[in-house]
């Protein structure tokens, strides 16, 4: 094919300024003035930059720094972090935060990163080189002399005080594994306390790929060497890598090896919890993923910010973390580090319940994991009743509001008055709420896996929200404006026609409110499946997420929840407060005056009566829910053992008593009218007693003349008869 002059060129610009995008893309992605580099995507990784972002949102109130993070491919970990401390170091990143997997072949890269003027910060996973490598400090997890004891004590731990072990790793360039493997050889031959377990082969096990099917195909390797007999007394597969110990685990409990083969070492709750009530990981530790990353944010942080120059002594100030010291590494030769803390055991009694605020977090494991981890839970957080009992207590409200309306409606009397309109406005507030709770979580996305019922989407989840918020900000604002009416007619003895004035206001003034809120929740995508609830609303997503800024959407949803509805609850209950003490105190100075003057003062008594039930009609339903959701908090979920069951015990009352708001309203509205009839049917059967007693007397009369009648005949007869 020929093409002409012009069409070349055409086609020349098109080609440029696809380049050109490509380019500027790539370097927007990379110029961040730090630069996290983990050694792959996994959900570790994932949970220590998940801190490194938080600390990023906390410090950069202050200091105007971008982050980003590059993250390798697993297949080719080694080869992208080199090409990714090259790129960072050409766009002048000023911190270059490294998970080391490329061993000793990227040590010259951070070297000339480090001294054309970038600091090179190492978490997790050292370089061997130190300072001679680039390198500033390292922030170190936990000891990792203390990793070799506490890997030896759960050998003896799940051996039973003696048999044989072996060792897999993940790489030979994985400088931390290298580390805690030689750390637990040097226990185990130095202290008698293991001198009863053996580990039966000096070489490290390594897959031939660095991947799950790797991982799986040595472990059966492995298992095989005490099938055949190689090593009879082989037990245990101790693997300082918490992929492969995933890895390993599945292994076991797919070919159904758990009574003859373990699984011990490193390890990520949500992966293990599958093996670990199979009886293949009984025990297993991890440090804090989200603490490590926070620590090394801040460590990077403050050495941009000029905070700190990268020696011993100096103590670096990491926000909830407290204080740390820079130290001299034991274990390596001019390098310096800061230590973490200590690891965290994990086991029968604890795997289940960090699994579960694991994957609150987003982190559920792998495909199988999350899984077997969604059954595991279905039972005791799916509960049935969340979605089944809304529908009915929704379905009550809807219908008695919907009652409400209609009889207020069909009457030219009751329509005209304003009370009557404030009261229609309120019962349309309360079926916009009620419908939502009728729908209750089948508007909810399917992958909800904390709610049971779910048939929805996401489009289908924020109108659920936006009518919920619609209908339940406006009937709070109904209920401070019935309320104003009742004081302006009892306090101030306002006439229906000077109230009628400002009618207006009583109705824009809980409809903008109403709308205003639900569109900017709608704009925010505020809409989300509650945590622990039956509705999409004001919330979080994914399940409490903001304790780790990591939500996909609904970010601050406790804050705009309170400005959006809570701030309106709480006027209201303060305007319910001033309101009804003003109305009693005005209806016990009417009754005074009238047993003074023995008057009554009955209608004033009646009509505050009937405020004071529907301020209590409002708040029954208002109880509940500041309770839940002062207890349904990460801080509380994520520390407190029993709040579960609280937040799940307080769920199901709300959702009986909070959607009958509609019903409450249509009960006290009814009860003068109840009152009016007891009356009219008491006034009626006076009526019919005075009727019957006439008729009595009536019939007496009868008798005794019939009586007369009767003896005077009878007395003729007798005298005929003589």
């Amino acid at each position: 094919m020929v093409f002409t002059m012009r069409t070349r060129r055409r086609i020349q610009i098109i080609l440029y300024n696809i380049l050109v995008v490509i380019v500027i893309s790539t370097s927007t992605t990379l110029a961040n003035d730090i630069v996290m580099i983990p050694k792959y995507e996994q959900d570790n990784f994932k949970e220590m930059e998940l801190g490194a972002r938080i600390a990023h949102e906390e410090l950069n109130k202050k200091d105007d720094l971008t982050f980003g993070s590059l993250i390798p491919q697993r297949a080719t970990s080694g080869k992208d972090q080199i090409r990714y401390v090259q790129d960072a170091t050409n766009l002048n990143a000023q911190v270059i935060m490294l998970s080391n997997n490329a061993g000793r072949a990227i040590e010259n890269y951070t070297k000339a990163a480090h001294d054309s003027g970038s600091f090179v910060v190492t978490y997790d996973s050292p370089l061997m080189g130190g300072k001679d490598a680039g390198e500033v400090v390292h922030v170190a997890p936990v000891d990792f002399a203390q990793t070799g004891l506490v890997l030896a004590d759960m050998a003896l731990s799940i051996l039973g005080g003696g048999g044989d072990f072996v060792i897999m790793g993940s790489s030979p360039k994985s400088t931390n594994q290298v580390a805690w493997i030689m750390a637990l050889k040097k226990a185990i031959k130095n202290d008698a306390k293991y001198s009863n377990i053996r580990l039966v082969a000096e070489e490290v096990y390594y897959p031939d790929e660095d991947n799950r099917a790797g991982y799986k195909n040595k472990t059966l390797e492995i298992a095989q060497l005490k099938i055949n007999g190689t090593y009879p007394e082989l037990s245990l597969i101790m693997v300082p890598s918490t992929s492969g110990a995933a890895a390993a685990a599945a292994a076991l409990v797919d070919q159904g090896l758990c009574d003859i083969m373990k699984v011990s070492g490193l390890g990520f709750p949500p992966e293990l919890l599958r093996a670990s009530k199979r009886g293949c990981a009984p025990e297993f530790v991890l440090f804090d993923n989200l603490d490590l990353g926070y620590l090394a944010y801040h460590a990077s942080h403050k050495l941009v910010t000029g905070q700190l120059e990268g020696k011993i002594g100096e103590t670096v100030n990491a926000g909830r973390l407290g204080t740390r010291q820079i130290e001299a590494d034991p274990h390596r030769e001019n390098a310096l580090w800061i230590k973490l803390g200590d690891f965290i055991k994990y086991d029968e009694s604890n795997v289940e319940r960090a699994s579960f605020l694991e994957c609150l977090k987003g982190f559920c494991g792998n495909e199988e994991d999350t899984e077997f981890f969604h059954s595991k839970f279905r039972g005791k957080y799916k509960s049935k009743a969340l979605a089944i009992i809304p529908k009915v207590t929704g379905t009550i409200s809807f219908l008695c509001s919907l009652l409400l309306a209609s009889y207020i409606l069909s009457s030219r009397k009751r329509r005209s008055s304003v009370f009557g309109r404030i009261m229609v406005g309120l019962s349309i507030s309360d079926m916009c709420s009620s419908a939502m709770w009728f729908l209750s979580t089948w508007p909810m996305p399917t992958n909800s896996w904390l709610h049971w019922g779910t048939a929805g989407t996401t489009r289908t989840c924020s109108a659920q929200g936006f009518f919920l918020q619609l209908g339940l900000c406006t009937a709070t604002c109904y209920q401070a404006t019935l309320l104003l009416y009742y004081f302006l007619t009892i306090v101030k003895q306002s006439r229906e026609s000077q109230i009628k004035k400002w009618e207006i206001f009583f109705h824009v003034v809980p409809c903008s409110a109403g709308l205003g809120t639900s569109i900017a929740g709608l704009v925010l995508k505020l809409y989300n499946p509650s945590s622990r609830g039956s509705v999409c609303w004001i919330s979080e997503y994914p399940a409490y997420c903001s304790k780790s800024l990591s939500c996909d959407r609904g970010q601050n949803a406790i804050m705009y929840q309170w400005w959006f509805l809570y701030v309106f609850v709480c006027l209201t209950f303060i305007w319910l407060i001033v309101a009804m003490s003003t109305i009693f105190h005005k209806v016990r100075g009417v009754e005074k005056k009238a047993r003074r003057f023995s008057h009554e003062s009955g209608s004033s008594k009646d009509v505050a009566m009937q405020a004071l039930l529907f301020t209590i009609s409002y708040a029954i339903p208002w109880i509940w829910a500041p309770i839940k959701a002062g207890i349904d908090t990460a801080d509380i979920i994520f520390t407190n053992p029993n709040a579960d069951d609280a937040v799940i015990a307080l769920s199901i009352v709300n959702v009986i008593i909070f959607p009958l708001q509609g019903f409450f309203n249509f009960l006290v509205y009814l009860r003068p009218r109840y009152g009016q009839v007891n009356t009219w049917v008491a006034n009626i059967r006076v009526v019919v007693a005075v009727k019957n007693c006439f008729k009595m007397k009536k019939s007496s009369s009868e008798k005794q003349a019939g009586d007369v009648t009767s003896s005077f005949e009878g007395n003729q007869t007798d005298v005929e008869m003589k």
